[in-house]
């Protein structure tokens, strides 16, 4: 009797406990659910503006309506990583390297490589350097990048590990390769999204070319500028393909 009477309540228990708890777990896995469901359908909308961005021959979706070329260069970089992210099928670097040369106009800046380099400046922006110094002179300013990113375009140039210093700037006479091209500035800033600004542009530094570095700093949006000197690039190994120098090739030809 009493064993009758232990079943009755443990049966009356679990139907109690049916009652109560399988709603709530169906009502968490319906939210579970619909919260999935959400995220499928923002990253599908997402993956959709990459795709219009990326591929869509429109030039102000690729290059957005920033009067400077860098501002351009971010929009076009933040789409370029969205659709990394979300799609199963990866842009290689060499594809990313020709798509952030895609509203390069060279008839609008002059264009500078080893064949054609231009005067040589001093660099005002390091206390204690003598303007006269041959030695401390360059050709001028480069937005190297975010070395600190994992994020291919981030960074304009390939940087070897061992030449970053701690402090996130580049040592000097190290050489870095431009993988695609670079604004060539006299100074380290860039004014020109600023009306009435001309900015302090000298022109494009081509993708593929090398450079020596000279100096480098910060700027307060911790990326880092090197002053540079237009330089023959050295012997490519296998550790350094130089694809990007194959693609601007390419490139080139269009841009001329």
């Amino acid at each position: 009797m009493a064993d009758r009477d232990g079943w009755e309540k443990a049966e009356s228990l679990s139907k109690i406990f049916a009652a109560v708890f399988i709603p709530v777990v169906l009502g968490i896995a319906s939210l579970l659910a619909n919260q999935a469901l959400e995220r499928s359908k923002t990253r599908d909308e997402l993956l959709k503006q990459a795709i219009d961005v990326v591929f869509l021959s429109n030039t102000d979706k690729m290059a957005g309506d920033a009067k400077s070329f860098e501002s351009r260069r971010a929009h076009r970089s933040h789409w370029l990583e969205i659709y990394n992210s979300l799609s199963d099928v990866k842009l290689s670097n060499e594809f990313i390297a020709i798509t952030m040369e895609q509203d390069t106009i060279a008839e609008e800046k002059n264009l500078y490589w080893t064949g054609n380099r231009p005067s040589l400046i001093p660099n005002t922006e390091s206390a204690g350097v003598d303007s006269t110094d041959e030695d401390a002179m360059g050709h001028g300013w480069v937005s190297v990048g975010r070395l600190d990113s994992q994020r291919y375009s981030d960074l304009n140039f390939n940087v070897p590990s061992q030449a970053v210093e701690r402090n996130g700037t580049v040592k000097p006479h190290e050489i870095i390769r431009a993988r695609w091209s670079v604004t060539l500035r006299s100074n380290s800033r860039n004014l020109e999204d600023r009306q009435g600004y001309t900015g302090t542009s000298l022109g494009l530094l081509w993708g593929g070319e090398c450079a020596k570095v000279i100096d480098s700093r910060l700027d307060g949006r911790l990326q880092t500028w090197a002053f540079i000197e237009i330089v023959q690039c050295p012997l490519t190994t296998k550790s350094d393909p130089g694809f990007e120098r194959r693609a601007m090739s390419g490139v080139r030809s269009l841009i001329r």
